[in-house]
């Protein structure tokens, strides 16, 4: 239904990060903190890193990636990946923490049913990460 910083409305995608605090952090700039559903939870998997392609360098780029001028460059980048269906995965730095990095998964892959999954659980919220989100 809707795009997201690497596709465009219409791809689907699923968005991973390789850690949970990036996760978190990805929840607290794109949705009120304080509306987070109490059963939010997450799902851990292992893509092999053979599966998975890594941009290194967003210098093509302009302007600045992680603008809001960029997004229709990024996002027809990330389609026109998912739709060349070349890897399972794209390692992209987060805008949110750029020395660490997300893994987009193109769930139209003929590997998509390779994903193992390791553990699903609730998200423990810290209460004080609401009450910060209020203030």
């Amino acid at each position: 239904m809707f795009g997201g910083r690497w596709n465009e409305a219409g791809d689907p995608v699923i968005y991973f990060s390789e850690h949970l605090s990036l996760c978190m952090l990805e929840i607290m700039v794109h949705v009120d903190f304080g509306k987070v559903p109490n059963d939010y939870s997450f799902v851990e998997v292992e893509i092999p890193d053979v599966a998975v392609k890594t941009i290194r360098s967003l210098d093509f780029i302009a302007p600045q990636w992680t603008s809001g001028n960029a997004v229709s460059q990024l996002q027809r980048f990330g389609s026109n990946w998912l739709k060349g269906r070349e890897s399972l995965g794209l390692r992209v730095p987060s805008a949110v923490l750029k020395m660490e990095n997300n893994v987009l998964v193109n769930p139209l892959h003929r590997d998509f049913k390779k994903l193992k999954n390791i553990a699903i659980g609730p998200m423990d919220f810290d209460p004080r990460l609401l009450r910060a989100s209020k203030k």
